[in-house]
């Protein structure tokens, strides 16, 4: 299995300051679902229940806030359930990014920018830690740089910010859209997270 977790850094992640909005969280009920139906779903709350972090999905509310811990144990018990690696994380990453209604049209009138900006502001929404921030656009290559600051729960996480912001470049009509982590706080390489989206 890709990912490993101690007691210890569960404890850590359960009390660390930061919260998310629910939605984020039942993200990923939608994902299970769709992946494993009620079966797995069972299974997920088992681990949660063996990682001390017992929770129901369906206990959760929109648009209540929660702490930020939750969002990444969630992440590691689908992750352990599905015997997931660092691409399947990528796709449920992907997964979660809901495309509104004529998003791609929105795109169209109001161009790249303005769309990434929404991101932005939707991080802002969803998140009380953590600054999204887009360090460059080049529109001529295709490609965006953004960095995230002051997230440091779990690399999982890095895995499925990746597959997120992927989506995002998917969904602006570019299905050959990547992203990668070029930089990495896990990694000792500097105290941010940095992501390269091409599309």
């Amino acid at each position: 299995m890709y990912y490993n977790v101690t007691k210890e850094a569960i404890d850590e992640m359960l009390n660390s300051p930061g919260e998310v909005r629910g939605k984020v969280i039942r993200a990923d009920e939608s994902f299970i679902l769709e992946k494993g139906g009620e079966e797995k779903l069972e299974q997920v709350q088992k681990e949660l229940e063996d990682m001390s972090s017992p929770f129901s999905y369906r206990e959760v509310k929109n648009e209540k806030f929660y702490p930020c811990g939750k969002k990444v144990l969630s992440l590691l018990a689908i992750s352990r359930v599905f015997n997931m690696d660092k691409r399947k994380v990528k796709e449920m990453g992907e997964f979660s990014f809901v495309r509104p209604p004529l998003f791609y049209l929105f795109v169209k009138l109001f161009g790249v920018k303005s769309v990434l900006k929404k991101i932005l502001k939707k991080w802002r929404r969803n998140y009380t830690i953590g600054r999204l921030e887009i360090e460059g656009i080049n529109e001529r290559k295709r490609e965006v740089i953004f960095r995230l600051y002051n997230f440091n729960l779990h690399p999982v996480f890095c895995d499925y910010m990746c597959g997120y912001l992927e989506g995002v470049g998917k969904a602006m009509g570019k299905n050959e859209a990547s992203c990668r982590e070029t930089e990495c706080y896990f990694k000792g390489e500097s105290f941010f997270h940095q992501f390269v989206l091409k599309w």
